[in-house]
């Protein structure tokens, strides 16, 4: 419900059928929005009626019908045709997101968010929602770090450019992750105490996510799922854990969100389970599948697999848990390995993993120079990071920080941004699905000099970017060579 939130936000609409969106109210609003949306708009209103049928949408989504959604967003193509094809690009793009995300197709909802996110021409209101979405794939897929530092590039990109309330949304899905993570993580001998998934991940009380719950008095669709997500947290008091769940729950059905509340009962019976409340769990669950071969067949079988054996275990049924949760791990390392290896290229996603990656040389470094290196690492797109800016952002002199990344790194800080960058840039040359164009690329990357960018490609890996793509043989570094053509 937060990402609805957001595409309310982001679109900026007035209209009568936005604002039940936002209460809550999604059935009415969809009846109210659907006889305009059948009528073809002038070319004058196509922006307000294509960001309208976003919203829609989504909204039947949410409410369990994926088919209607699905033959909308359909008929929304010819609306977004009216503006531009970038236009058609993103706002498909994005569609497409949302409707693979609620499938629980990860890695085609990463792609399609990706395509958006990736793309610097897009407007930052809408690059700001798909890495949202893309962050929310990736948690899907446990991959919780990276999606952390995706909401974390999120709010730096929508500081400058974006409205207060989009920017407490972030927030407040950053902190759907925290719990998320924490209710797939349990350490048998204490009461739920998030584990290694959950590691590195900012954590955050039931009192800051009713806090944060607070400021949304206008959007009931976000203030109800931190509500909700403050009820999963351990209580002091088991039944009133229970209590508090259930009323979530009786919400979000009286408001016929059967989309969204599927996904609420797997995380209410995590949240169960996790604080030992078996027949609760299983109460909860009922609803959903009514015996294994229906588990099986669920789109959500890998999360319930894992609730059932854990109901088992509780229940004394030991060679039942064992059994189920042995096809819950089967399901899971397939599904990871055919999921990751289906994440689309991202130039947000590359820098997250060259920072993963270069930990160990980060560590090299003395405490207050460990800033300076992330500062690099997070602004390599920028074609005017230079060593007095980062040295500015530590505050000290250049001399200190040249000396610093000498001593510990063997390598001056303006040698280190070349090495990224021709690193990125070979990446992404590399694993983009189409045949990309390498000053593009490079113009990316922070690189905008045609003849730099050769002779530094050269310098690191003995070819040009042309010849890689090529699949030639390596370029011989002859003085006096021109450079080749890099389109």
């Amino acid at each position: 419900m937060l990402m609805l939130a957001l595409t309310c936000i982001r679109t900026c609409l007035q209209d009568e059928p936005v604002r039940m969106v936002m209460q809550g109210q999604l059935t009415q609003a969809v009846r109210l929005a659907m006889v305009r949306l059948e009528k073809r708009p002038s070319p004058q209103a196509a922006d307000s009626h294509a960001l309208l049928g976003q919203i829609v949408g989504r909204s039947l989504i949410a409410l369990g019908r994926e088919e209607e959604a699905e033959e909308l967003f359909r008929r929304q193509l010819r609306i977004y045709e009216m503006s531009s094809r970038a236009c058609v690009r993103w706002m498909s793009s994005m569609d497409q997101g949302a409707m693979q995300l609620a499938l629980n197709r990860l890695s085609r909802a990463a792609d399609a968010f990706n395509t958006v996110a990736d793309d610097e021409t897009a407007p930052v209101p809408l690059r700001v929602e798909a890495l949202a979405g893309l962050s929310v794939s990736l948690r899907g897929l446990g991959e919780y770090r990276r999606a952390d530092r995706t909401l974390s590039h999120a709010q730096v990109m929508a500081q400058a450019h974006t409205p207060m309330i989009l920017q407490r949304l972030l927030e407040a899905t950053r902190m759907e992750s925290s719990v998320l993570s924490g209710l797939r993580a349990f350490d048998e001998g204490s009461d739920a105490a998030p584990i290694s998934v959950g590691a590195g991940l900012p954590s955050y009380s039931r009192a800051q996510l009713l806090e944060l719950a607070g400021e949304f008095d206008d959007l009931v669709i976000a203030r109800r799922r931190l509500t909700f997500l403050a009820a999963l947290l351990p209580h002091r008091s088991k039944t009133e854990q229970a209590a508090n769940i259930v009323e979530n729950l009786h919400f979000v059905r009286q408001q016929k969100l059967s989309g969204h509340e599927c996904e609420c009962r797997v995380e209410a019976a995590l949240a169960l389970v996790g604080n030992g409340e078996a027949k609760s769990a299983h109460d909860v669950l009922e609803s959903l599948a009514h015996d294994e071969e229906s588990v099986r067949r669920h789109r959500y079988s890998l999360e319930l697999k894992y609730c059932i054996s854990r109901i088992y275990a509780l229940q004394g049924r030991h060679a039942d848990a064992l059994r189920l949760y042995k096809e819950h791990v089967n399901q899971a390392m397939g599904r990871l390995r055919a999921e990751l290896a289906q994440l689309p290229y991202s130039r947000c996603l590359e820098k997250q993993q060259m920072a993963d990656h270069n930990d160990s040389m980060k560590m090299l470094l003395p405490l207050r120079y460990r800033r300076a290196y992330q500062y690099i690492v997070e602004h390599l797109d920028d074609r005017d990071l230079s060593v007095r800016e980062v040295a500015a952002h530590i505050d000290v002199t250049e001399r200190a920080l040249q000396m610093a990344f000498r001593s510990h790194l063997g390598m001056a800080p303006a040698e280190l941004i070349r090495r990224k960058r021709m690193d990125g840039i070979r990446k992404e040359l590399r694993e983009a699905p189409d045949r990309p164009n390498v000053l593009d690329v490079a113009q990316r990357w922070g690189m905008t000099n045609r003849s730099t960018l050769t002779q530094n490609y050269r310098h690191f890996f003995k070819e040009t970017p042309t010849t890689m793509l090529r699949g030639g043989a390596p370029f011989p570094a002859t003085p006096g060579t021109e450079p080749e053509d890099l389109q």
